[in-house]
């Protein structure tokens, strides 16, 4: 098959880096992708898909709604004849009416997100619903309780809502053997300074971790628009010197390996690609049980669930710190459970998807 996939453009994210996966399992596979990028952007990500040859058109997208898109893709499948078109985050309003234009029959998008959360507003939940309705594309949800936030906002029957896990190459993870504590003790976040990742509940949380742990430093890989304020808020907590602020990676697994306990206090999750690789590690993680991580872990069995609240992170990683034994018991067990998110695996279910 040809595969178009379409995405804004490969900043650093979740979605972007199972694009990236999800392009190199087709291919492994003996498909032939395309990717669109919507904005003229090189990014480390999409250099690194470059090199490995997968071929990337960028558009030039103006910010903001911009209908050009729709024929600028529309032409670009009239090129290619994809046989599927895969749209990625708010693509879908430009990628599935460029499909039907192009007279491709098959598009998919995935839903990275609880729904109500990934549609920007009502126009936006009004035109992906009027093409799943209609038929023009087919959405799929990373989880179950993805899938079930999709049935209940765009008010559709959940049978017919494919579901498939986020994978990752498991083979770059490179696997934890000691959870002795490191000096000084090393907490990790990765993701975008947004609302959703929770940031300054974050901080609050490391706060009071402080107090029974002194020696220990908070890890945040990433970019993004809230960045200053966490800064701030990090600075009014007297954390400035406790608290790196490591900035876009290209390679996080070398980190990952180093940390002692992987936190993700997240308002709201679809299925986190960073949780994969901390779980892919082997390293004790604290997260919240929000959209499709209860999917994902157990708690008290490979994982610490907790509420959305920086106490109760707090007192779950606490907890961690105090017993090596329990650290090494839930790492075990969430590399275990790590072995159904793999991006052979997501592709194979992807290609049913499509054949069907």
């Amino acid at each position: 098959m040809r595969i178009v996939q379409v995405i804004p453009y490969f900043c650093f994210g979740g979605a972007e880096t199972m694009c990236e996966n999800l392009s190199y399992g087709l291919r492994n596979l003996g498909h032939e992708v395309l990717v669109i990028s919507l904005y003229n952007r090189k990014t480390p990500i999409s250099q690194r898909m470059e090199q490995a040859g997968i071929r990337i058109v960028y558009l030039d997208k103006k910010p903001g709604l911009d209908i050009s898109m729709v024929w600028k893709i529309a032409n670009v499948l009239r090129r290619e004849k994809p046989d599927v078109v895969h749209t990625h985050l708010n693509t879908i309003k430009y990628g599935a009416a460029a499909a039907r234009l192009a007279g491709v029959k098959t598009c998919v998008h995935t839903v990275h997100n609880v729904a109500q959360k990934e549609a920007e507003g009502k126009a936006e939940k009004g035109i992906s619903g009027f093409y799943f309705s209609r038929g023009w594309s087919i959405p799929v949800g990373l989880s179950p309780a993805v899938q079930k936030t999709i049935s209940q906002f765009y008010k559709m029957d959940k049978a017919k809502i494919p579901v498939i896990y986020n994978g990752i190459d498991l083979s770059r993870c490179i696997p934890k053997e000691n959870y002795s504590l490191s000096k000084p003790i090393s907490l990790l976040h990765i993701g975008r300074f947004n609302q959703q990742k929770n940031h300054l509940g974050l901080l609050r949380a490391f706060a009071e971790i402080q107090k029974m742990f002194p020696n220990s430093r908070l890890g945040l890989v990433g970019e993004g628009e809230l960045r200053p304020d966490v800064e701030a808020e990090a600075a009014r907590l007297g954390l400035q010197n406790r608290v790196r602020f490591l900035g876009s990676q290209s390679n996080v697994y070398p980190l990952l390996h180093q940390a002692d306990v992987f936190l993700l206090p997240s308002e709201f999750e679809g299925m986190p690609m960073t949780l994969i690789e901390a779980m892919g590690t082997g390293l004790p993680i604290v997260a919240t049980a929000v959209g499709g991580v209860p999917d994902m872990l157990t708690d008290g069995t490979s994982a610490m669930l907790t509420p959305c609240d920086p106490d109760a992170v707090a007192r779950a990683c606490v907890s961690l710190l105090e017993r090596e034994e329990l650290r090494q018991q839930l790492g075990q067990a969430a590399k275990e459970q790590s072995v159904r998110f793999s991006a052979g695996f997501m592709a194979q279910e992807y290609v049913k998807v499509y054949e069907r």
